[in-house]
């Protein structure tokens, strides 16, 4: 049932333990030169038996391309510390197959051809069976070709491009951000689910908005009044200005970089919807940006996480325990791409990366989402719950020293996925 409360080189990072890994008070994590920090593998061989589960007592390699720096920064450091704490306590618990996990990591800074560069060297020089963490559409899109061509899989952070996963792709799998497409569904239930009938919308003028548009041209069942902006605009007041003064919802996810400014914008002119959905924005970035307005101000924070889980909040305290941060929606897709990984191993019997492949291909994954995770042949998340949440001031009970909590305003029915030609 639909549920709606609405308004009112060799470099491994050796994870012996998890404090210090850097979350969204500005750190950014990762040493400037791409590489982090970490005592040397002294192996050139990931496997010595051709990648098979025994014979081996390496270590088992997981490359993690994260945005450490740059706009996505934020980003980065959450995924890069849950993926951590994964790692953390698979390698406590006797690791996988007998081997125990590791990561190499490098800075992508949201360059796509660097992150093409860095996911070579990875899989050439330091044996990544594996790889996680692009952000970005443009890295998402350039590395899943890298993916495909070595045959290695990837877990997609965000990268919520349709291109991203084409009939081509094989070995990219998505993790925490549906695509345009079928978040617009996600939406267009809401909208329905609610009774809305004024609602706009403000698109960045790129691929990305131009894909949102799409989306609610095809799925919504009511006019929506669409406004698109150039993808650097700062300035949103005179869009704004455009639409009625009793608007009910305003979709800004499909203007990522200036959805937060629309939010502050809408407030300085008297616009009050009872929904302004956004991106997936980590939670911490919203309360930093907004203020109390993130609060009481219909901002909506979009995720596949269920935060209202009785495992989230097990997972979340054990985290605030060894680390003192907060652990969050974003974190806990690194948390997930982690356990995931290591579960696809463990189902292989092997560390051959065509067949961890296979495995997540075959996987249905209980975790800490809604739904269990399963894909498609070519990776798009199937069955898949989206969750729309008000972020509260009120810290959880499993982190009481937390800046923010979550109230949840809906949630939709399991969400089919994308065809891979779409």
């Amino acid at each position: 049932m639909v549920k709606r409360k609405l308004m009112h080189r060799r470099n491994f990072v050796k994870l012996s333990g998890v404090a210090g890994a850097g979350l969204l008070a500005g750190c950014t994590g990762g040493s400037s030169d791409g590489d982090s920090g970490g005592s040397d593998g002294g192996n050139d061989d990931t496997t010595a038996d051709g990648g098979s589960g025994g014979g081996s007592s390496d270590p088992i390699v997981i490359g993690s391309l994260q945005p450490l720096s740059g706009p996505f920064t934020p980003w980065g450091n959450a995924h890069k510390a849950g993926l951590a704490f994964a790692i953390e306590e698979i390698n406590s618990d006797g690791g996988v197959l007998d081997r125990q996990l590791e990561i190499v990591e490098a800075d992508t800074k949201s360059d796509a051809a660097a992150a093409d560069s860095t996911f070579r060297r990875f899989v050439e020089q330091e044996n990544a069976v594996a790889t996680v963490g692009p952000v970005s559409s443009d890295v998402g899109i350039r590395t899943a070709r890298t993916a495909q061509e070595l045959e290695v899989p990837m877990l997609l952070h965000m990268s919520g491009t349709n291109q991203a996963i084409t009939p081509e792709t094989t070995y990219t799998f998505r993790v925490g951000l549906l695509p345009a497409a079928t978040s617009m569904q996600a939406q267009a239930s809401l909208v329905e689910d609610a009774g809305y009938s004024k609602v706009g919308a403000i698109i960045g003028d790129y691929a990305w908005g131009r894909s949102v548009e799409e989306g609610i041209e095809e799925y919504f069942g009511t006019d929506v009044t669409i406004e698109a902006a150039p993808v650097g605009a700062s300035d949103f007041k005179s869009f704004i200005r455009k639409f009625p003064d009793d608007l009910e919802m305003m979709v800004a996810t499909g203007h990522p970089p200036g959805s937060l400014t629309i939010a502050n914008q809408m407030n300085e002119l008297g616009y009050a919807p009872e929904v302004l959905t956004g991106p997936g924005f980590p939670p911490g970035v919203i309360a930093g940006a907004l203020g109390d307005l993130a609060f009481d101000g219909g901002f909506t924070h979009v995720h596949n996480t269920d935060v209202y889980s009785d495992e989230f909040a097990e997972v979340a305290q054990r985290f605030g325990e060894a680390t003192g941060s907060q652990f969050d929606t974003h974190t806990a897709y690194g948390y997930v791409s982690g356990k995931m990984l290591a579960q696809a191993i463990e189902n292989a019997g092997s560390a051959d990366p065509v067949a961890i492949g296979d495995a997540i291909r075959n996987i249905k994954f209980d975790t800490l989402f809604a739904n269990p995770i399963e894909y498609t042949e070519n990776g798009e998340l199937k069955n898949q719950v989206q969750i729309y949440s008000q972020l509260t001031s009120e810290a959880p009970s499993y982190f009481p020293d937390g800046d923010f909590g979550f109230e949840e305003q809906f949630r939709t029915e399991p969400l089919p996925a994308l065809p891979a030609d779409q």
